[in-house]
C-alpha cells in the first residue's frame, strides 16, 4: 500500500478506503467522461480495478479519486478527478504520481483518453499521437529526456501578483476591462462576461495543452484583477549534448492588457520583471520575444521604455483586431541582454515606488 500527504489532505491507494458513492456523485453529474454510465456500472468498475488511489481531507472525505486496470504488461488510467473546492493545490499531479510512479507500475506501458489536461499528464511522460489519445512507454524505452512542461505558480510583486488564470477571475477581469474599448483598440480584449468566460476558457486549454501560461493580474494593494498577461509560443531545442532542462528554451509574452487605471502606475512594469526574472532564472530561456500591433505606438512606446530591443516589423504576421492581416513591431531580451535589462527595470521600480 501507498499512503502519502499532499499538504492539508492524504493520497492513499488502500481499495477498502474508496468512497464509491462519492465516486459515483461526481462521475455522474460533473464529469463529461463518465455521465452516460450508472451508479451500478461505476461501483462494479472500481470493484474490479487493478488499482484506485484517492484523494481524503483532514474529515476523512474523499475528495478526489482515480482507477487503473492492467494486465501486468499496460495500464489504462481513467476517471481521474478533484472535486471543484479542492482544485488549485496539486492535488491532481499527486494522485498520478502515486498511480503510475510510486506503486508497482512504474515499468508500465500507461494510456488514457482525455480531452483536456493534457499539460497534466506530459509530466509524467505521457505523449499525444493524436489529440484524444495519449501513451507513456515503459521507462526502459524512454530513449530521450523528458521535456519539462513551461509552468508557473504565482509571481508576486509589490505592486501587482500574477495568479495563474482561473474561472475565479472571470467577473474581476469583465470589471477591469469595462471602458477600454478606444485603449483596446488595437489589442484583444474581451468587452463582456460572456466574452471573458470564453477568453479564460481558451487560456486554460492552452494552459492544459502546454502551449501557454496564463495569468490574472492582479493589484496588490486591494486585491483587485486590473487585466491579464501569458507566456507563450514555447520553443524547446534539439541540444546536441541531450542537456537536463529546466523549462523551454524560448518564449514569448503577450495577450497582455491592463485596465484603464492601471496604466501608467508601474503595473506593467512590474509585470514584466516579475515574467522575465521567471523565463531567465528559474527556465534559463535564452531569449523572450514581444509583438505589438505595429500601429499600437503606446505599446510599442512601453516596450522600449522598459529596456526592450527593437528588431523590426514582420509583415502580415498576425490577424489584427480588425480582422484584417496586421504588421507586427517585434521586440526581444536575449539571455545576454537580461543582466542589463534587470537594472533597468529595478531602477524603473525603485521610481513607481517613491
Amino acid at each position: 500500500m501507498t499512503r502519502t500527504s499532499a499538504g492539508d489532505y492524504e493520497i492513499d491507494d488502500d481499495p477498502g478506503r474508496v468512497d464509491a458513492d462519492a465516486a459515483v456523485a461526481f462521475l455522474t453529474t460533473q464529469a463529461y467522461w463518465a455521465r452516460w454510465r450508472g451508479a451500478e456500472d461505476i461501483k462494479a468498475q472500481i470493484a474490479a480495478a487493478w488499482r484506485v488511489v484517492g484523494v481524503y481531507d483532514r474529515s476523512g472525505a474523499m475528495v478526489g479519486f482515480a482507477r487503473a486496470h492492467s494486465d501486468s504488461g499496460c495500464a489504462y488510467l481513467s476517471d481521474v478527478y478533484v472535486l471543484p473546492a479542492h482544485r488549485g493545490a496539486g492535488l491532481g499531479q499527486a494522485i498520478v504520481r502515486v498511480m503510475i510512479d510510486e506503486g508497482p507500475g512504474a515499468g508500465l506501458r500507461w494510456m488514457l483518453h482525455t480531452s483536456d489536461a493534457h499539460g497534466l499528464y506530459r509530466q509524467f511522460g505521457f505523449a499525444t499521437p493524436s489529440h484524444r489519445y495519449m501513451e507513456r512507454a515503459p521507462l526502459a524505452e524512454a530513449a530521450l529526456p523528458r521535456q519539462l512542461p513551461a509552468t508557473a505558480g504565482t509571481l508576486a510583486g509589490k505592486v501587482v501578483r500574477l495568479e495563474p488564470l482561473q474561472h475565479q477571475h472571470v467577473a474581476g477581469l469583465a470589471a477591469a476591462a469595462a471602458d477600454g474599448a478606444e485603449l483596446y483598440r488595437w489589442s484583444a480584449v474581451p468587452q463582456d462576461e460572456a466574452q471573458v468566460r470564453q477568453y479564460v476558457e481558451t487560456a486554460i486549454a492552452a494552459r492544459d495543452a502546454g502551449t501557454a501560461v496564463p495569468f490574472a493580474v492582479v493589484r496588490t494593494c486591494d486585491d483587485t484583477v486590473i487585466g491579464s498577461t501569458r507566456f507563450f509560443d514555447f520553443g524547446y531545442w534539439a541540444w546536441p549534448d541531450g542537456r537536463d532542462r529546466t523549462g523551454p528554451d524560448t518564449c514569448e509574452i503577450g495577450y497582455t492588457w491592463l485596465s484603464p487605471n492601471a496604466i501608467r502606475t508601474g503595473a506593467n512594469t512590474e509585470m514584466k520583471r516579475l515574467m522575465l526574472t521567471h523565463a531567465f532564472e528559474v527556465w534559463q530561456v535564452s531569449s523572450v520575444s514581444l509583438h505589438t500591433d505595429a500601429r499600437n505606438q503606446r505599446s510599442r512606446d512601453a516596450m522600449q521604455r522598459i529596456g526592450l530591443r527593437y528588431e523590426g516589423v514582420l509583415r502580415a504576421h498576425r490577424l489584427g483586431t480588425d480582422s484584417k492581416p496586421r504588421d507586427s513591431a517585434r521586440f526581444s531580451v536575449t539571455a545576454a541582454d537580461w543582466p542589463a535589462v534587470r537594472g533597468h527595470l529595478d531602477e524603473l521600480d525603485r521610481r513607481y515606488q517613491r
